[in-house]
């Protein structure tokens, strides 16, 4: 069986032709190539890493971190795919994760709070 593209564009699916001496009927499989803008923001208080905002192919899960500065404390995150858990990520020692995963273009903020004394 021989693989032959006839084209390939972003964000256009890509489109092969299939040629083989054989009768069996072989049916195309299409590659999505959709792409999503994720844009991660923190208020003042902390930060998040890796710095991942950018664009990315549908479906494509992306895991981040929230880290609070001194005097400050991770509060929560809005816009994640886990806003629904406690403090709505993954807790850790002094940080908080999560992950995103792209179906549309997605806003997703860290907000942090001052430490209550």
């Amino acid at each position: 069986m021989k693989i032959s593209p006839l084209s390939l564009s972003v964000g256009i699916p890509l489109l092969m032709m299939i040629y083989s001496c054989s009768a069996e009927v072989a049916e195309a499989e299409f590659i999505d190539l959709t792409k999503y803008t994720l844009r991660i923001s923190a208020s003042k208080g902390g930060v998040v890493s890796p710095k991942a905002s950018g664009t990315y192919y549908k479906g494509a899960t992306i895991t981040i971190t929230a880290t609070p500065d001194m005097g400050y404390e991770f509060d929560r995150w809005e816009g994640s795919d886990h806003d629904d858990l406690a403090n709505g990520c993954w807790s850790r020692p002094g940080n908080c994760r999560t992950a995103i995963t792209l179906y549309s273009d997605r806003d997703v903020q860290a907000f942090f709070k001052r430490k209550s004394e």
